[in-house]
C-alpha cells in the first residue's frame, strides 16, 4: 500500500479524533468494538487447490505421523542390531565387609588370614564377538528389510490420506455445486411465481395456479436449505482432514472442467504399484532372515575378551594390599535345548514366512481386480458424463421453449413446474457426473498406486 495513502489515513484518525468530544467518546466505543469484530469475521478466505490440500492432510494426519515414528523406530532397531557387532565395555565394581574370616596355620609361619575383611574390586573387561553363527549378520538383515517394510507402510498411509483428501475434496465441489443448482433452480422458481402473480392480477391465471407455484417456491426452498446444509457438513469433513478449525473460511480453486476422451484411455492391465505390495515383500524376506537367524542356534558363539582387575586384596589372599591384573583370552557358549526347541522355533519362523506370501498373493489378486474394474468404471464414467450432458442440454432448451409458452397462455403452470424441475435434476446429475468421474478416477489412481494421486486433476 503506498505510503501517501497511509499518511491520509493517519490525518483523517487524528481530524476525527479531535472532533469526537470527550463525552462522546464512550458513545463511540461500541461502535468501534462492532466495526473490529466485523472486520475479524470478513477474514480472506484459505485458497487451496486439490495438491495443496493433499500436502496440508499428509502434515496434519495422525495416522501419518505415527507410521513416521514406526518408521523411526524401525531405523533404531536396526542400528542397535548393527551395534552387536562392535566390542562391548562392562565395568563392575564392588565391596565387602565380613566379620569373620577363615584362617590357616603354617608350621613355623604361624596363622595367616584367608582373605581380608575388607574387600574391595573393580573390574574392566572388553568382549568382541568372533563367530556367533551367522546370528549378528541375520538380525541386521532382518531389521533391515523391516526398515524397509516400515518406510513402504508409510507411504502407503500417504497414499490413503491422499485418496481421502481427494474424495473429500471432490464431495466437497460436488456439494458445492449441487446447493449452487438448487439455489438457480429456487430463483427460476421465483421468476414463474411472480410472471403467474401478474398474471393473476391481469385475470389470466387462477388461484390454484397461485398456489402451485407457492408450494413449489416453498418445497424449493427447503431443498436449497439441505443442500447447503451437506454442503457446510462436507466443508467440515474437510476441514478435519486438512486439521484446520472447524470455521475455517476455505475457498477451493480446482476447477472441475468436463473430461476429455485421454482421460478416460486406460491402458489394461495396469501395472500395479502399489506400497502395500512392497511393504509384504520386505517382511518376506525379513522372515526369512528370522529363519536362519532361529537355526544359528544350533552353533555356538565364540567371543574374545581382555580384562583389567584392581583392587585388594584381588587375588592374593595372603597380601591385604591393592593390586591389579591383566587377563585375555576366549569364551565358548554353546546352548542346545534338549527338548527341541531350536527345531520348533525354526520351523515356527517358516510358516509365518509362508503366512506373509499367502497374504501378500491374496492383496495382489485383490489389486490386480480392483484395478481391473476401477478402470472399466471410469470409462464408463465418462461415457456417463457425455449422456448426461446431451440431457442437459436438451433439459435446458425445453425449458426455454416452455417458460415462452407459458407467458403466451399456450402451457399450464403446473407443467412448466415439472420441466423446470426436470431442468434441475438434469443439472445436478450432469454436475455430480462430472465429479463422479474424477472421484472414480481417483480410485483407479489409488488401486495401481499412481503417483498421480498427490496432484491435481
Amino acid at each position: 500500500m503506498p505510503k501517501n495513502l497511509f499518511k491520509s489515513a493517519r490525518k483523517r484518525c487524528r481530524i476525527f479524533s479531535c472532533m469526537v468530544s470527550s463525552s462522546d467518546r464512550f458513545k463511540f466505543l461500541p461502535t468501534l468494538i462492532l466495526l473490529l469484530i466485523f472486520m475479524a469475521s470478513t477474514a480472506p478466505a484459505m485458497t487451496l487447490s486439490l495438491s495443496e490440500a493433499i500436502q496440508a492432510a499428509d502434515r496434519n494426519s495422525y495416522t501419518v505421523q505415527a507410521s513416521r515414528h514406526d518408521s523411526l523406530a524401525a531405523s533404531y532397531d536396526y542400528k542397535a542390531a548393527r551395534s552387536a557387532r562392535y566390542p562391548s565395555l562392562s565395568i563392575e565394581a564392588r565391596s565387602s565387609f565380613a566379620d569373620n574370616i577363615p584362617s590357616i596355620e603354617f608350621p613355623g609361619i604361624g596363622a595367616r588370614d584367608l582373605g581380608a575383611k575388607e574387600n574391595y574390586q573393580a573390574d574392566i573387561k572388553l568382549t568382541v564377538p568372533l563367530f556367533t553363527g551367522g546370528r549378528i549378520a541375520s538380525r541386521i538383515r532382518a531389521n533391515c528389510e523391516n526398515v524397509l517394510a516400515d518406510a513402504f507402510a508409510l507411504e502407503a498411509e500417504r497414499m490413503n490420506t491422499a485418496y481421502n483428501c481427494r474424495r473429500a475434496y471432490l464431495a466437497t465441489l460436488l456439494s458445492e455445486a449441487v446447493a449452487l443448482s438448487a439455489e438457480a433452480s429456487l430463483k427460476r422458481i421465483d421468476i414463474i411465481r411472480r410472471n403467474v402473480a401478474d398474471l393473476h392480477t391481469s385475470g389470466l391465471a387462477d388461484s390454484i395456479d397461485i398456489l402451485e407455484t407457492e408450494l413449489a417456491y416453498q418445497q424449493m426452498q427447503l431443498t436449497v436449505s439441505e443442500k447447503q446444509t451437506a454442503a457446510a457438513n462436507a466443508r467440515l469433513n474437510l476441514a478435519l482432514i486438512l486439521g484446520l478449525p472447524p470455521d475455517t473460511n476455505v475457498q477451493l480453486t480446482e476447477k472441475i472442467t468436463p473430461p476429455s476422451k485421454d482421460l478416460s484411455v486406460i491402458s489394461s492391465p495396469a501395472p500395479i504399484d502399489r506400497p502395500e505390495l512392497k511393504m509384504l515383500d520386505s517382511k518376506i524376506r525379513s522372515a526369512e532372515h528370522l529363519i536362519r537367524l532361529n537355526r544359528s542356534e544350533y552353533f555356538p558363539e565364540i567371543s574374545g575378551y581382555a580384562g583389567y582387575s584392581y583392587g585388594k586384596p584381588n587375588r592374593d589372599f595372603f597380601n591385604n594390599q591393592w593390586d591389579d591384573y591383566w587377563t585375555a583370552g576366549l569364551a565358548l557358549k554353546w546352548e542346545l535345548n534338549l527338548g527341541g526347541g531350536t527345531s520348533h522355533r525354526t520351523n515356527a519362523a517358516h510358516q509365518a514366512a509362508g503366512s506373509i506370501r499367502m497374504s501378500k498373493n491374496d492383496l495382489e489378486r485383490s489389486l490386480t481386480i480392483l484395478a481391473e474394474t476401477s478402470a472399466q468404471n471410469v470409462d464408463l464414467a465418462y461415457r456417463t458424463v457425455l449422456t448426461t450432458q446431451k440431457e442437459y442440454d436438451i433439459a435446458r432448451n425445453k425449458y426455454r421453449l416452455a417458460e415462452k409458452k407459458q407467458k403466451a397462455g399456450l402451457l399450464t403452470v403446473n407443467r412448466l413446474l415439472e420441466i423446470e424441475a426436470e431442468l434441475t435434476a438434469s443439472e445436478q446429475q450432469y454436475r455430480a457426473s462430472i465429479v463422479n468421474f474424477y472421484i472414480v478416477q481417483s480410485e483407479h489412481l489409488y488401486a495401481v498406486g499412481s503417483e498421480k494421486i498427490y496432484g491435481g486433476l
